[in-house]
């Protein structure tokens, strides 16, 4: 089962039987059974009729907004689990500042780490570079002799160490931010294909590379709210990023971990063997956007990456996501340390 993309504009989601038909006008654009979607993710101007959404919800399927060019806007779920006790101790461990500094802590040291073997990963050595290590592409040149990656590579594991001597989540996202700094310079360097990479940027995106990493992690956050919001987690209150009116800071927390192994992966592959090119990307009012082929092109190969049923992810994403959700759960009630998901070397 997979999550579905709707994004031509005008199109209406409607019931029939026990099956999903999406409209337009009197043209048919996807007929399919309901068992065959774990939710909906539309954008823009898409209508759902009332039929439809509740036997979307009947069903377990989650319906998540986007305005059209992707921004997240919210999402409508099942009724999910009444655990008000979990709420309970999820509030007792924020108030703990010794629990809730090494949870931060261990958020953070998780995604370092794994922002450390992406970087080891990488075939630094030869012009056969590939996204992560399957897949090569001669065809552009090497640019590892003006680029010292074991320098910077040293430099994350040093800072990773000083988490330990961090008295705030804000000292520990300081040490966070300077890694990352660090982290996307190399990933400069591992971006191959038809685009440059010059550093993170956002609100909006400036370059290709940039708008499918903010797409990527838009839907990592959306199912990862999803998935919390399911389990009766409060989304609100998070251990690393502060409370502030309107972000689901424990979402944020969890997506940290899955940052690395989940988006950037993909987003190395996507580039790497072309899949994505010149030709799926337009400008906008001044505004680098992703068109209807790229889009299309873009949530297929997204949903084949986080499903596993690409070879090449090594996992299902979606069901690991859930498997953290119930880590964090029990380590919350148990009160036991967080195991966070992590690269294998």
């Amino acid at each position: 089962m997979a999550v579905l993309y709707i994004r031509e504009q005008g199109a209406v989601v409607t019931k029939l039987g026990e099956r999903i038909v999406v409209k337009k006008n009197l043209n048919t654009l996807l007929d399919l059974p309901v068992f065959n979607a774990d939710g909906l993710a539309v954008f823009g101007n898409v209508q759902i009729t009332t039929q439809a959404l509740m036997m979307l919800l009947e069903n377990g399927c989650d319906i998540t907004y986007f305005t059209r060019s992707g921004k997240y806007v919210g999402h409508t779920a099942a009724e999910a689990s009444r655990n008000i006790f979990l709420r309970f101790e999820q509030y007792q461990c924020y108030l703990d500042d010794e629990k809730r500094l090494a949870m931060a802590r261990t958020i953070i040291d998780s995604k370092i780490r794994n922002q450390e073997v992406l970087i080891k990963r990488h075939r630094w050595d030869t012009e056969e570079d590939s996204a992560d290590t399957a897949g090569n592409d001669a065809n552009k040149p090497d640019f590892t002799d003006a680029y010292d990656w074991r320098r910077d590579l040293k430099r994350m594991e040093e800072l990773r160490t000083s988490l330990a001597d961090q008295k705030t989540p804000n000292e520990i996202l300081g040490v966070e931010g300077m890694c990352s700094n660090i982290y996307f310079s190399a990933f400069g360097h591992m971006i191959r294909g038809d685009f440059d990479f010059h550093g993170r940027n956002r609100r909006p995106p400036k370059d290709p590379v940039n708008v499918i990493l903010s797409l990527a992690y838009t839907f990592l956050t959306r199912e990862m709210c999803s998935a919390l919001d399911t389990a009766s987690f409060e989304s609100y209150l998070g251990f690393l990023h502060g409370i502030r009116y309107g972000r689901k800071s424990l979402a944020l927390d969890m997506i940290e971990e899955f940052r690395q192994p989940a988006v950037d992966r993909l987003v190395l592959l996507l580039f790497g063997k072309r899949m994505l090119s010149q030709y799926d990307f337009d400008l906008e009012d001044d505004r680098v956007v992703l068109n209807e082929e790229g889009f299309r092109k873009f949530c297929q190969e997204y949903e084949r990456w986080m499903s596993g049923t690409n070879s090449l992810a090594g996992d299902n994403f979606h069901a690991r996501i859930r498997d953290q959700v119930q880590k964090m759960k029990h380590s919350i009630i148990e009160g036991e340390h967080y195991k966070p998901y992590q690269l294998r070397q």
